[in-house]
């Protein structure tokens, strides 16, 4: 099964949270109809989580595999994985979505001859794009959803879908008795860096930023998440002192987490000075 990290689960200390995993394979990925920030209180800690978001609500969010050598995007990216459906589960259970309700739409999948992210698109089709409505029919399907991240298709390069989780907000759960956690804690707009570390100062925050940036090790641009904190002197030497500690570490965990081989991990991401550059984070660390 194919799935999208585009937060923490892009780095290897966001994965490695999970144990381990069986990737069969990975690549970067440009999020296309997208913008992301924090803004979901979590369930792990006392932080802000990342929320994607579709930049035109009436058009559906894609993604296009990016190879080691393709530049930046000009839109965020994040990270494909094909995985077991195992690990699926483990991932959803993580995100706050029942691996039980997942389940459920597998069997619906199956019984219609399709993957899960084929079913979840085609229920989103016939929902004529609308979020609102294409969460009511998950709910209706499995009489469960969940007011932190719900599963959603993304269209891979229009050959294959993956699933990603999202964050409902205003638009809702599916469930009128079950309310998002961004509209109950007030945060249904997008933070930047400095906007969430102004409301969270505190470590867990801090790990929690580390976590999603490390994604540029591999080469996935995080520059839409760097940008805001030019002009904040203090908390860029703070987090460029966090990232700095877990810099070395990164590949070397990305790869025990996921099981892939240096051999693969170069051919999805290229070289590890190359990569750094083309996610944003060289430049960012020479401050």
């Amino acid at each position: 099964m194919l799935v999208i990290g585009y937060g923490s689960l892009m780095s290897g200390l966001g994965l490695e949270s999970f144990g381990q995993l069986r990737v069969c394979g990975a690549a970067r990925v440009a999020l296309l109809n997208t913008r992301r920030g924090f803004g979901k209180f979590s369930q792990h800690g006392d932080r802000f989580a990342m929320v994607l978001e579709a930049d035109y609500a009436d058009q559906p969010i894609t993604a296009r595999a990016l190879g080691p050598d393709a530049p930046p995007s000009q839109t965020p990216e994040g990270l494909l994985m094909l995985v077991q459906p195992s690990d699926l589960a483990r991932l959803s259970d993580r995100e706050g979505y029942s691996s039980g309700a997942l389940q459920r739409l597998r069997e619906e999948a199956r019984l219609k001859r399709q993957d899960l992210g084929e079913y979840l698109w085609s229920l989103f089709v016939d929902a004529e794009l609308n979020l609102v409505a294409f969460r009511q029919r998950l709910f209706k399907q499995v009489g469960y959803t969940s007011p932190h991240y719900v599963p959603h298709p993304v269209r891979v390069d229009d050959t294959s879908v993956a699933i990603t989780f999202l964050a409902p907000g205003r638009e809702g759960s599916g469930s009128e008795r079950i309310v998002p956690i961004r509209v109950r804690t007030g945060t249904t707009s997008l933070l930047t860096i400095p906007e969430a570390w102004q409301r969270k100062p505190n470590r867990t925050q801090l790990d929690y930023f580390v976590s999603c940036l490390l994604a540029g090790v591999h080469g996935i641009n995080v520059q839409d998440l760097l940008e805001p904190l030019a002009p904040e002197h203090g908390l860029s030497q703070q987090v460029r002192g966090a990232l700095g500690s877990e810099l070395r570490h990164e590949v070397a965990r990305f790869l025990a987490t996921t099981g892939l081989d240096t051999n693969s991990y170069w051919q999805a991401f290229g070289p590890p000075t190359q990569a750094l550059r083309r996610g944003g984070l060289e430049e960012f660390l020479k401050g």
